[in-house]
């Protein structure tokens, strides 16, 4: 009798209360579970979890019947012979089966950009989207992931450039002057740009990373959270490097070499993660791009994820353009639409101005030209690159 009622007030095992959000679809659960030490724990349960953290089957499949070519798959078929699987005894490594996921990997990244001709593919996504497929070792699941992911996570890093990705990262930069202002203070006196954090955003981690089991934590994580979480992420790794960071030489390339290693030195995820999400709370991405002075488009995953999440419903699917309203056109298209090819060339010149006020500069410190002459040389190309993007501002605010 005692012994029955000991195993009744036996807390349940963490695999247990998984088990449990699941069979009960407790969502609120399931996410403080993706969330905490451990997250979803093993890939059984994740091919279980995974599905309703991702709302599957929440859009119409009116787009899923398209079969033409995307005119990028030639380039998945470069990058997909190249993937390194990560590190994991459940893996099966010969060559038949490293063969058979390249095919199964080739159908799920080229059936999301069929589905959706109006993203574009970068060098990254079949890197993110190998890990959906190991985790549900079948290309149907996979591939629903993966569309719900590419349209509403990493959105903004298949338009036809990369441009927003590079906004987001100078977010980056926003956070380090916030919470390590001597790290940021170091990377802005070098203009390191934050090009060593691009394949952090792009994969989730997963390209700089060789422990599935590492990898699928991070996922777990971030499938709970707004799509900028991985930028917070990013902020809190590089803190917590801090003193060796600043104890680095000061030159362009050991810092740059330095902070892209970063993630393959990270002991434990677990407490970057829990960082990350208070400094979410602390800064969310409105308040930031208005800190940092660098405000993202309105049509921007980042912005409209916290909206049109909330309308996604399995029982009563959507089309994704009635959450987005675009007609087979990236929703960020808008925005680069509107710039003219004379307005192109302007912004061209402005960059090439900055340029050269920054060379006559360095210049003048290499030969000791005289102060004033340098001083005034970079002050006057500088003033009319200012003009001229004051110019380009009031076209388009």
């Amino acid at each position: 009798m005692e012994n029955e009622m000991r195993r009744r007030s036996k807390p349940a095992s963490r695999k247990a209360q998984i088990s449990h959000a699941i069979s009960t679809r407790d969502l609120t659960a399931l996410k403080q579970l993706a969330r905490t030490k451990g997250g979803l724990e093993t890939t059984r349960l994740r091919r279980q979890a995974w599905p309703l953290l991702l709302n599957f089957r929440s859009l119409t499949d009116s787009a899923h019947n398209r079969s033409a070519q995307h005119h990028e798959e030639s380039q998945v078929s470069l990058d997909i012979p190249r993937i390194n699987i990560p590190q994991s005894p459940e893996f099966l490594r010969t060559k038949q089966a490293d063969s058979r996921r390249q095919r199964q990997l080739t159908h799920v990244v080229c059936s999301v950009l069929r589905s959706y001709p109006w993203l574009s593919y970068y060098q990254g996504f079949h890197e993110l989207s190998l890990v959906f497929l190991l985790v549900f070792g079948s290309e149907r699941p996979a591939a629903e992931a993966v569309r719900m992911v590419a349209l509403f996570f990493v959105r903004d890093a298949m338009a036809s450039n990369l441009d927003h990705v590079l906004q987001q990262l100078q977010l980056l930069y926003v956070l380090l002057k916030a919470i390590s202002p001597q790290v940021h203070a170091i990377l802005a006196d070098l203009d390191v740009p934050p090009f060593f954090a691009i394949s952090w955003v792009l994969t989730w981690f997963s390209h700089d990373l060789s422990s599935f089991a590492d990898i699928c934590r991070i996922y777990d994580f971030l499938l709970v959270s707004p799509p900028l979480q991985v930028v917070y992420m990013a902020a809190v790794m590089i803190k917590q490097r801090e003193g060796d960071i600043l104890a680095l030489e000061r030159d362009f390339a050991s810092l740059h070499t330095a902070l892209i290693k970063l993630p393959a030195q990270v002991n434990a995820w677990q407490p970057i993660i829990d960082d990350s999400g208070y400094l979410l709370s602390e800064y969310p991405p409105t308040k930031l791009q208005l800190m940092g002075n660098c405000r993202l488009p309105k049509l921007s995953a980042v912005n409209t994820f916290e909206q049109s999440w909330k309308r996604l419903d399995p029982a009563r699917p959507l089309q994704f353009p009635s959450l987005v309203p675009v007609k087979d056109r990236h929703p960020l298209a808008t925005a680069s639409s509107k710039s003219t090819t004379a307005d192109d060339n302007r912004m061209a010149q402005v960059i090439e101005l900055t340029s050269t006020a920054q060379k006559a500069r360095d210049l003048a410190v290499q030969y000791r030209w005289p102060l004033v002459v340098a001083t005034a040389a970079s002050v006057t190309m500088l003033m009319y690159a200012w003009l001229l993007m004051n110019q380009f501002q009031q076209l388009y605010p």
